[in-house]
């Protein structure tokens, strides 16, 4: 997978995970709620806390996984390394999408590593091509 593909990809678990907040959210406390200026604290459910957590750390983990993809991709960097490594960073966020959604702790930090290794393997790439 390309880095560029990579990008369009996390772009959209964002999108994706971001959707489903709003909507459990409407669910949960009403379409009224999302119309008001006056919302006050929300008591969430078990579910709707992980939901919240879950598009809160996509979030988080586009402050180093965007800027490495962007680079990767402006400085034209390919390879089958590079690819496995942009394939398994998508592949891990959604892994870690679903685990933390599902609510399973002990595997979801090896699919948060998955991701987060990938985006190592590609800025060791990017410095060993002087890219930086």
């Amino acid at each position: 997978m390309s880095v560029i593909t990579a990008l369009v990809l996390f772009g959209l678990l964002t999108l994706i995970l971001l959707g489903t907040e709003i909507m459990f959210t409407y669910a949960t406390q009403g379409v009224a709620y999302g119309f008001s200026a006056n919302r006050g604290p929300v008591e969430r459910s078990p579910l709707g806390l992980r939901i919240q957590r879950a598009y809160q750390n996509q979030v988080e983990s586009a402050a180093y996984g965007v800027p490495i993809l962007a680079a990767a991709a402006i400085a034209g960097l390919q390879g089958p390394g590079v690819e496995i490594a942009a394939l398994s960073f998508v592949i891990g966020r959604v892994a870690f999408a679903v685990l933390y959604y599902t609510g399973i702790t002990f595997v979801r930090v090896p699919a948060f590593l998955m991701g987060t290794l990938s985006t190592l393997y590609i800025a060791y790439a990017l410095v060993k091509m002087g890219g930086l």
